[in-house]
């Protein structure tokens, strides 16, 4: 009976969220959801922030006091342009110049640490396309599983993988690992971020924090980390241990979303 019930919520449950035409309804997309939502009833997410959207939203309650871009220190702050709240960044408080896209650099975008695709390519929804459109037509990856996937919503939206940084930087770094690169080549004025060779090398003074927030995704979520990476976040763990901003910050994340970052002391 209590599987009954289940099943009967679950079906409510992908009406009301995913099928917003019926002709996103098929078979095997309600297989995927039934499978990746019937869990142990001893299994509970690590939060329950519903999506990236709205913990993008409540970032701006974590970095009331200390809105500073993560890769380059900018100042930023919340203006209205055009009717809409935009994220502006103060390039004069950082010297940062845009590489290419300027447009992109006037503002803040909120960066996955470790990537989406690194914790949504073993996600089938992410490999193979079992999403279809109000049109009929098959789709797959990021926005197949946020339609239809709650694992991936759920690491998508975990705040304390989320940094503030400027869009064009989010855009340049894309997915690639991070590293050291030989050289030093500037691209950004005086910001201390390079991009080269599917590379993207920090400053020293979050480099910690980058490793924390690996070790704390594979922890929370199995994501994989290679042999090569842990290494080095091993060594950048040690070389920029923990800030009292890193403290505080993780302190607001765990009051909102109700789970610790152990690596975070």
């Amino acid at each position: 009976m209590k599987n009954l019930i289940f099943f009967i919520m679950l079906c409510t449950f992908y009406f009301n969220c995913y099928a917003q035409d019926i002709n996103d309804l098929n078979f095997q997309t309600m297989q995927y959801v039934i499978n990746n939502i019937i869990i142990d009833d001893d299994y509970n997410m690590p939060h329950h922030n519903q999506s990236f959207s709205q913990s993008k939203k409540l970032m701006k309650k974590v970095y009331y006091d200390n809105q500073y871009s993560f890769y380059c220190g900018c100042k930023y702050d919340y203006k209205q342009i055009y009717g809409k709240e935009k994220t502006v960044v103060d390039v004069a408080s950082c010297g940062y110049i845009p590489r290419k896209n300027a447009e992109r650099g006037k503002y803040i975008e909120w960066e996955h640490v470790v990537p989406a695709h690194a914790f949504g390519n073993t996600r089938q929804c992410w490999r193979e396309a079992i999403c279809t459109d109000s049109k009929g037509k098959s789709f797959k990856g990021r926005k197949c599983c946020e339609k239809v996937d709650p694992v991936f919503r759920t690491m998508q939206a975990d705040m304390y993988n989320l940094q503030p940084a400027i869009g064009e930087l989010n855009a340049d770094r894309s997915n690639y690992h991070y590293g050291i690169i030989d050289g030093e080549p500037r691209e950004y004025g005086m910001c201390d971020f390079e991009v080269a060779g599917k590379i993207a090398e920090p400053k020293e003074d979050i480099r910690g924090d980058i490793a924390r927030t690996y070790f704390y995704m594979e922890h929370t979520y199995g994501v994989r980390i290679s042999d090569k990476q842990r290494k080095l976040f091993e060594i950048w763990d040690k070389q920029d241990p923990v800030s009292e901003w890193e403290r505080v910050r993780a302190n607001r994340i765990e009051k909102i979303q109700g789970n610790k970052n152990p690596f975070i002391k």
